[in-house]
């Protein structure tokens, strides 16, 4: 069963490899668009913990659609 989000039970937050994953992307290049202003900011909570909101990854891909 999907939702307007997705998958049901997804996670409000994801990893850069979740995210990559979802976009059939690799992390690197997920990073680069991050980086060139055309994919959005995550939430840093210190250097290394990073995540992306469920929201702005739905989001971003609806709008390329």
């Amino acid at each position: 069963m999907t939702t307007q989000t997705g998958l049901v039970g997804s996670p409000d937050l994801l990893t850069s490899q979740q995210v990559a994953r979802r976009l059939s992307l690799s992390v690197r290049t997920l990073w680069r668009l991050v980086r060139a202003g055309k994919f959005p900011q995550p939430i840093r909570y210190n250097r290394k913990l990073v995540r992306w909101k469920n929201a702005d990854v739905v989001r971003y891909v609806t709008e390329l659609l």
